[in-house]
């Protein structure tokens, strides 16, 4: 997708705006310390964190103007919404030069955005199970249609400890996957309307829990079986798990490689902004490889596109347990 451009980028060699500058983006998302303390420091500028709990809610908050943002979180199915309500700036590559040398080259120039004329990347993850297996006795990944879980009557057994993801396209999703229905970008109706139904009928096995906290959940025992994010498993593993609880416990799976859910999050700078030239900075900022690695395994678990990123040094370096080295793309 080539978006069509609102206006033109910022002109090149401008000197950084001042503060305050308003940044939107979920809670528990970006390190105050590695992310937003170095940027203050580095250009001399005030930080203000606002938080949405849902992309949902974000874009509504942004259309309507009740929030007054410079640069955001956002998720690439929302790109061209977002684009075709003018909410956005194009951006001005010379301010970005970490795009070009320290990113997966595939997201230099996503699908969703040609050009990255709009966005620059932010994390990636895969979509699966988490849950806890000292409770769930079930060798999940040894199933045949390990989503079937969900469905099966014996999770009865776990009430009050199941979770969905609090997101509509992740929890459809997965009811197409169980059933075998593999287009899970479908805009059939009566796909969608299938996948609905499916959902519904798990909920006098377990009455499953929606929400994205799965990442304090699963640690604390709080939740045993979960739709996850597999950055909330690494999440949970560095940075909520209770003194004493091995991460051990932890288990995630996802069906692998072109057989599921895969996606990634980016940056983007608000066509309402008054800061353009700090916005572009701010997103140059997250794309730095220190910065992005701190802010991945000091704070929020969850794997920045960085080229110089790999499961294997993580696991040798004891960042986090094997047993969790599926986690990484």
């Amino acid at each position: 997708v080539t978006l069509p451009l609102n206006g033109t980028p910022i002109k090149s060699s401008l000197e950084p705006d001042k503060g305050p500058f308003q940044i939107f983006n979920y809670q528990d998302y970006v390190d105050q310390k590695s992310v937003i303390d170095t940027f203050v420091k580095k250009y001399n500028v005030d930080v203000q964190l606002t938080t949405f709990d849902s992309m949902d809610q974000a874009i509504t908050r942004l259309a309507s103007g009740s929030v007054d943002m410079d640069a955001t979180n956002i998720v690439p199915d929302r790109v061209a919404q977002a684009v075709a309500g003018k909410l956005l700036a194009p951006l001005n590559h010379d301010y970005i030069p970490n795009l070009q040398k320290n990113i997966f080259k595939s997201l230099q120039n996503p699908f969703y955005d040609q050009g990255s004329q709009y966005t620059v990347p932010y994390n990636l993850y895969s979509t699966g199970i988490g849950w806890r297996n000292d409770k769930v006795k079930v060798d999940i990944a040894g199933l045949s249609n390990p989503w079937s879980v969900f469905w099966d009557p014996k999770t009865k057994d776990y009430t009050g400890y199941v979770g969905f993801l609090d997101d509509s396209r992740e929890s459809l999703g997965m009811a197409m996957l169980n059933s075998g229905f593999t287009d899970i970008n479908t805009e059939d109706p009566a796909e969608i309307e299938k996948a609905l139904e499916s959902l519904k009928q798990t909920v006098p096995i377990s009455n499953p829990k929606i929400n994205i906290t799965e990442y304090k959940d699963l640690a604390e025992a709080t939740t045993w079986l979960h739709q996850s994010w597999s950055g909330d498993l690494l999440g949970a593993a560095l940075f909520y798990m209770p003194q004493g609880t091995d991460p051990s416990v932890l288990s995630y799976w996802w069906p692998g490689k072109g057989k599921g859910v895969t996606q990634n999050d980016g940056w983007a700078l608000l066509a309402s902004s008054k800061k353009p030239v700090l916005g572009h900075l701010w997103l140059n900022h997250l794309l730095d490889s220190e910065v992005a690695y701190n802010n991945f395994t000091g704070f929020t678990g969850y794997q920045p596109a960085q080229t110089s990123i790999n499961a294997h040094d993580l696991v040798k370096n004891q960042v986090y347990p094997e047993n969790l080295k599926n986690v990484i793309l």
